[in-house]
């Protein structure tokens, strides 16, 4: 396993490409490496605009809670106990999503001490919530503002994975920061950037059809929402309607 850098080394950067590292994300050409993923989020940020530290830490960090917060967890006790984030020690699974509250706010508490409450607020309003728990997905109440409380614990534990992630989408447009508005915004753009099939394309077309879907219902919200990105960027960025498929 690949060591914890010191604490002192560690950037937004580094600890994302160490908590998603041996994870693939699928794309045209087959599995890629994630970290690609936040990578192109932070780029999309930079175009649209945005230069807060904070915010870009933040794109850097998007998916650490949701897709790796056991990681997490173990790099805080890691860094606590001066040992390189091994395999001893934290008593939370690694390299796989943690369905469990009380381990994402353990996660989330870790990117606090590690980057300050406000990168650790914009991760957790941005933070899909978990379908299973009645507890507020992804909120950490002592770096979360009121805003960031309202965007994760008003979002319905009900329905299907989609409906949920479109339900949490419309209350972070409507309550969150503009900061967490503006990473999900370019979350959006990077997952939408190549939907559409091509020849020979290795990905399954029902997922890819279903994603569409998804994604063409959360255009329209997030097109009028506030956030810190170049209004006129924003509005062009978002403009095209996804073909929905079937």
């Amino acid at each position: 396993m690949e060591p914890l850098p010191a604490r002192d080394a560690i950037t937004p950067e580094v600890l994302a490409r160490w908590a998603h590292r041996g994870q693939r994300r699928d794309t045209p050409a087959g599995p890629g490496a994630y970290i690609d993923h936040p990578r192109r989020v932070v780029e999309l940020l930079v175009a649209g605009g945005v230069a807060d530290p904070e915010v870009l830490a933040a794109g850097w960090l998007h998916d650490t809670v949701e897709d790796q917060p056991g990681r997490l967890v173990r790099a805080g006790s890691a860094l606590d106990h001066g040992s390189d984030g091994g395999a001893a020690g934290s008593g939370v699974g690694v390299g796989e999503p943690v369905h469990d509250a009380a381990v994402r706010d353990r996660a989330l508490a870790v990117l606090a001490d590690l980057f300050g409450p406000v990168v650790a607020r914009i991760v957790a309003e941005v933070t899909n919530p978990l379908p299973s728990s009645s507890a507020s997905a992804g909120s950490l109440p002592s770096v979360a503002s009121g805003a960031a409380s309202a965007a994760s614990s008003s979002t319905s534990t009900q329905g299907s994975p989609d409906a949920l992630y479109l339900e949490h989408l419309r209350q972070l447009c409507a309550h969150g920061s503009p900061a967490a508005v503006s990473v999900k915004i370019c979350d959006h753009l990077d997952n939408t950037r190549d939907l559409d099939p091509v020849p020979a394309d290795p990905r399954d077309p029902a997922r890819l059809a279903r994603l569409r879907r998804k994604y063409a219902a959360a255009r329209p919200i997030l097109r009028s929402a506030s956030s810190l990105l170049d209004p006129r960027w924003q509005q062009k960025a978002l403009a095209r309607d996804i073909t929905q498929g079937q």
